[in-house]
């Protein structure tokens, strides 16, 4: 079992097997030290595992609760348990306040020095002590687990959060035991005194409560310079903090700049207060910036960034080697549109990080994700303004990144906001006069449209700092555009030159790939009616020829190759994506047409009845995948989106219709069925002759149904059907049928057939754009998508506890043809040039991954990649660059002369309005 393991659920009733983490609490919980042995060695993760609802590894548990052994948990902490434990819990501290002593003692023996005063939430192993309730304070166990700690280095004069003593504790709650213990067993002196709150020190308690009986040491401690230094901190007396600071001048202040408590350095206590003072006064004493305590992992200026004190985040911001993560831009962004205080302003230390980016883009990574992976142009979208998210999507902010609920960006941002950031997307040189000569270039950056690369050195190559890197997160570079497609809001945006552009050479990264899937099924569509009419479909029940037969087998040959391929074709897209494949009707088309050719090859003996039906469905079938699979081209997938848009709405309105249609089925099916005529005297039929004519169409509910469907398209053959039985009520229902279906609901489905296809005619280029753009996204994602597929890897791992594979282990079979298919995977320089005024060429640049270990990287190349983007493409870039240019220069003189021209035609306007209402009310 990996370590992704530790997410496995505690409760899990459906596995046949319990997990071992169940078994390895079972046996601490028994003191079977054996199996705790076995499942250890075999699973060394399970040691850091946290068990749900408490949050607590093994040996944090085995602490915690009563009836474990001393050796058990000996055994755990032999075996590798970890007695640093994390913020919320260690086991000496939860071994402080088990009733059991023998437990105290066993974890102390293997504490690290200094692990006696670590703290949790400010709290050391012998303040959790004095406040826990778990042991009654009469209890001998309480005052033997105090005496272990001090004798084993416990500091009885640490003070909390609250910057209180152990011993102020005690007195608060009337301990007289443990002050007694305390006063008699403390190998240090006791600070009565420093520790004070609402200005009652323990001295005081322990004197008005009686608390204790013999005489209080007469001989204080002194607090230390540090301690002092940390008291001041607490209390936030930053006047004072300075000037003691600056009384240790004569003993060396270098010594103290650095030192913290256990619970924070005293940069960090002035960061989480907000001491401008003190924190100016330790940076020019030269403190470490970066520098944590071991129990408080931030850094002071993520202490800052989550309290907004923007003067102090100034301060760190400034730093030279102030180290930035990702988490506290996005914390900033996300408390931006907070209330503002004096010293708090989230949306300040915003605009300080940003406007240090533009400068310095290295100093913190713009795509970098919080523990949902949660990207700060995630947390911008939703709370900062437009200004701030523009600023993020500059610096290269990425649309595609993925939260843990799979949300990117592009969900939440404006589509005016998208067009803003796409115009800014189309680069180049403003001062450069020259945009009518034919070298004139504008480059493209999808920075922002594709998933970021994570470069990452080649395992060869670890030792060589010069050595060759490679890009390892492959994945659709067109999801962004993808999402556009569908989402109504942003569909007029894929005419933008920067989406264009990306999917023409998307498509021409691609086309190759596809003209060799059309070649294959053609020639699968192609053996398949030449096995059928050859060989298997013998209609004319003659013996063939030999040219027929030789014809025949080499089909079933080539049938037989390529329907096996078929196969694996739609298996390998079942795996990657399942849910991609059952929600899109074209491949239930390809299934059923997969089972009947199977049935064709392999079924053995089947009848000529058989033979016929199979054979009709499978070319049928074909064909209209052929079709499907044709109109996949950029240039003939108009013609099948209106093909399916049209059939989709006549389903629609027809599934409406269908109860009035099934209601006039049932009538004519009452009224129009066959009925026994009365015989004539002489034993014959009276109507013979009409009831030869009448029509059996209607001799049941089905027949009736289908009869009716088809007299939908106007072939109603009313001379052969029965009027005589009901003569008036049977031409009043036919006569409303005629009037309500035929006249108007086949003129209604051709009006609506009109206008979708106008609709769509007109919108030819978005539909195009559209179609080009979800086709490039599922072939990259089914070559770039995972084969394990991870839901059956899900339910394995439930069901069986000792599955070896990871649920999260992910395997691209087709890698080095997705790297082909990929635009950018060697290179972060997500760019294109394109040259407007030599009809659209464009050119990129890429830099070639280097596998020999004398080999370093190449600087970048630029390679002519013979494409031209169509005019009308051209058309809109040529119209971006001159509204660009006008917004930084200004107005032309052209443009100037039109204004002026447009206000005098305004002003004679107004001159002949005046005129007119004078003359009105002259008249008057």
């Amino acid at each position: 079992m990996s370590a992704t393991n530790k997410r496995m659920d505690l409760t899990r009733t459906t596995s046949f097997c319990p997990p071992p983490e169940t078994v390895l609490l079972d046996s601490v919980k028994k003191n079977d030290t054996e199996t705790v042995e076995v499942l250890i060695k075999a699973n060394k993760a399970l040691l850091s595992y946290k068990y749900p609802f408490t949050a607590k590894t093994i040996v944090a548990t085995a602490c915690s609760e009563e009836g474990v052994h001393p050796l058990t948990i000996q055994t755990l902490i032999e075996l590798g348990a970890d007695l640093e434990g994390d913020a919320e819990y260690k086991p000496v501290h939860l071994a402080a306040q088990n009733p059991e002593s023998d437990i105290l003692k066993t974890v102390i023996n293997y504490l690290k020095p200094g692990q006696i005063n670590d703290t949790v939430e400010g709290n050391t192993p012998l303040h959790s002590l004095v406040k826990c309730q778990r042991i009654k304070e009469n209890d001998a166990i309480f005052c033997e687990n105090i005496r272990l700690l001090l004798k084993n280095g416990a500091n009885v004069n640490h003070s909390d959060n609250k910057n209180l003593s152990a011993v102020f504790w005690a007195a608060k709650h009337g301990y007289k035991n443990a002050i007694k213990t305390i006063l008699e067993e403390s190998v240090d002196h006791v600070d009565l005194d420093t520790h004070k709150l609402r200005n009652q020190s323990a001295r005081d308690l322990i004197k008005n409560n009686n608390l204790y009986s013999g005489p209080l040491p007469e001989k204080i401690l002194h607090q230390a310079p540090a301690e002092k230094l940390f008291s001041l901190l607490k209390l936030s007396k930053e006047q004072e903090f300075v000037a003691y600071f600056n009384t240790l001048s004569l003993t060396n202040p270098s010594d103290f700049i650095n030192l913290d408590d256990g619970t924070s350095t005293m940069l960090q206590y002035g960061c989480e207060k907000g001491l401008n003072k003190v924190v100016r006064y330790l940076l020019d004493r030269g403190v470490n910036v970066n520098l944590t305590a071991r129990n408080n992992e931030k850094r002071p200026i993520e202490l800052v960034a989550e309290h907004g004190y923007y003067e102090i985040f100034r301060m760190l911001l400034d730093h030279s080697n102030v180290e930035i993560s990702p988490s506290i831009l996005c914390y900033i962004i996300k408390q931006s549109d907070e209330t503002k205080f004096d010293k708090i302003n989230h949306e300040e230390c915003c605009k300080m990080l940003l406007k240090k980016l533009e400068s310095n883009r290295e100093i913190v990574d713009v795509n970098g994700e919080d523990t949902m992976k949660n990207t700060p142009l995630h947390y911008s979208l939703r709370y900062a303004d437009e200004e701030t998210s523009q600023k993020l999507l500059k610096l290269g902010a990425s649309l595609a990144s993925k939260n843990d609920f799979d949300i990117m960006p592009i969900a939440d941002i404006k589509p005016e906001l998208l067009e803003k950031h796409l115009d800014e997307c189309v680069e180049f040189n403003v001062k450069n006069k020259n945009d009518e000569k034919r070298d004139f270039e504008v480059t493209f950056n999808y920075s922002s449209l594709i998933l970021p690369r994570k470069m990452k050195k080649n395992k060869f190559e670890e030792s060589d700092p010069e050595g060759c890197v490679y890009y390892d997160n492959i994945g659709p570079e067109t999801e962004v555009i993808a999402y556009m497609s569908q989402a109504p809001e942003f569909k007029a945006l894929l005419k933008h030159p920067v989406i264009v552009s990306f999917l023409f050479m998307k498509w021409h990264k691609i086309r190759l790939l596809f003209y060799t899937n059309l070649l294959f099924y053609m020639l699968f569509v192609l053996s398949l009616i030449v096995y059928i009419f050859t060989y298997y479909a013998n209609f004319d029940r003659e013996t063939p020829s030999n040219f027929c037969l030789a014809l025949g087998k080499l089909s079933w040959f080539v049938l037989n190759l390529t329907f096996w391929i078929l196969v694996l074709r739609e298996l390998f897209q079942i795996t990657v994506s399942p849910k991609k494949y059952f929600t899109n009707f074209e491949n239930y088309v390809e299934i059923i047409l997969v089972v009947t050719t199977g049935m064709i090859l392999y079924i053995s003996s089947p009848t000529n009845d058989t033979k016929k039906q199979l054979a009709s469905i499978a070319i049928l079938l074909a064909a209209f995948e052929l079709v499907l699979m044709v109109g996949q081209h950029p240039k003939l997938s108009t013609n099948v989106v209106m093909l399916k848009t049209v059939s989709v709405n006549f389903f629609k309105l027809l599934l409406w219709y269908s109860l009035l249609i099934i209601a006039f089925a049932l009538s004519f099916y009452i009224l129009f069925a066959k009925t026994e005529l009365p015989k004539s005297i002489n034993g014959t039929d009276a109507d013979a002759d009409d009831e030869d004519d009448e029509d059996d169409s209607f001799m049941g509910p089905g027949k009736s149904l289908f009869k009716t469907i088809v007299m939908l398209t106007g072939e109603f053959d009313a001379g052969s059907i029965n009027f005589h039985t009901y003569p008036i009520i049977s031409k009043l229902v036919f006569s409303l049928f005629v009037f309500m279906i035929t006249i108007i609901l086949l003129n209604l489905l051709n009006g609506l057939a009109v206008s979708d296809t106008q609709t769509i005619k007109n919108d030819a280029e978005l539909v195009g754009h559209i179609s080009r753009a979800q086709h490039i996204y599922y072939v990259e994602s089914m070559l770039v998508g995972n084969i394990l597929p991870t839901s059956v890897m899900k339910i394995l791992q439930s069901l069986f506890c000792c599955f070896p594979c990871d649920r999260n282990m992910t395997y691209t079979f087709f890698k080095p043809l997705a790297r082909k298919v990929c635009l950018f995977t060697h290179s972060g320089n997500y760019r294109l040039t394109v040259l407007p005024n030599n009809h659209g060429k464009i050119y990129y640049e890429y830099n070639p991954t280097m596998k020999r270990k004398s080999s370093s990287l190449t600087t970048c190349t630029r390679s002519c990649s013979d494409t031209y983007l169509d005019k009308e493409t051209v058309k809109r870039i040529n119209s971006i660059v001159k509204c660009r240019r006008e917004l930084e220069e200004g107005p032309t003189v052209n443009s100037v002369e039109k204004i002026y021209l447009e206000i005098d035609n305004l002003k004679k306007k107004l001159d002949e309005i005046i005129q007119l209402v004078s003359a009105a009310t002259t008249d008057c």
